[in-house]
């Protein structure tokens, strides 16, 4: 039998993952962070995004104790009915 890798916890792809530059937004109490040019290996495949542990404790960290580094954006927000039961 032969072992094989899976790149992709996701979509089971053999493709290796790709380095790439990305954005991500996070939540932090009721505001929202956007993060650009983020270091992450993405799936080829699926798109599915991994991120390195302590790069993102170290966003965390940003926003807890640099708030003021970030520049403000304007963004618009739709919430969708909720679907009955």
């Amino acid at each position: 039998m032969t072992k094989r890798s899976y790149p992709c916890e996701f979509c089971d792809t053999d493709q290796p993952r790709q380095p790439r530059l990305v954005t991500l937004t996070m939540p932090h109490g009721d505001q929202w962070f956007i993060f650009e040019n983020v270091p992450a290996q993405v799936c080829p495949n699926c798109g599915h995004r991994y991120y390195a542990g302590p790069m993102l404790l170290d966003l965390e960290r940003l926003i807890d104790e640099h708030p003021e580094q970030a520049r403000k954006v304007e963004a618009f927000a739709f919430s969708l009915p909720r679907p009955n039961p």
